[in-house]
């Protein structure tokens, strides 16, 4: 697995947390501007890199078999953070402590409330960094009512758990 560090990049988990509310707000947005005459979003106008500075930090599970989702886009941040080599990949092999693994657990809330959800964790990895992360999960439709499809977006900040070891 990658250096963590590489992959966070910013060791103050406070600094950032009203930019990273901003990059989940632009993110709904986007969301809300492709509903258009739809109740949801279609999935064929969702553009996974039109959100381009949060591509990186994106994945989309794909629900038409809600007894086993599969992930199948990650962003390259969120591959190398949960160690996703092989994508498309079921979201039950996706380690649960890994941020896609935390986020992308979240499905069900999706599909009951029938609109984005927001969520925030804090956690300690293996490696000894204590994580503050928030994200959102924005359903999508093949069809334009039916959720078969979830789209999340994870921002993260962490730092070294004192007495960690390296």
């Amino acid at each position: 697995m990658m250096d963590f560090m590489k992959i966070v990049r910013n060791a103050n988990p406070r600094r950032s947390l009203p930019r990273e509310r901003r990059l989940h707000r632009r993110a709904m947005l986007y969301w809300e501007g492709l509903k258009r005459e739809h109740e949801l979003p279609l999935l064929e106008t969702f553009n996974f890199f039109e959100l381009e500075d949060r591509a990186g930090h994106g994945f989309l599970l794909d629900l038409r078999d809600t007894a086993e989702p599969v992930v199948i886009q990650a962003g390259d941040v969120l591959r190398d953070e949960g160690d996703l080599a092989d994508v498309p990949v079921k979201l039950d092999d996706v380690p649960s402590t890994s941020l896609v693994g935390q986020f992308g657990r979240q499905w069900k809330l999706v599909l009951s409330q029938r609109e984005p959800a927001v969520s925030e964790y804090d956690f300690v990895t293996a490696a000894g960094y204590h994580v503050y992360c928030r994200g959102v999960l924005l359903p999508l439709s093949s069809d334009g009512s039916a959720i078969d499809h979830v789209y999340g977006v994870i921002s993260w900040k962490s730092e070294k758990v004192q007495g960690a070891d390296s």
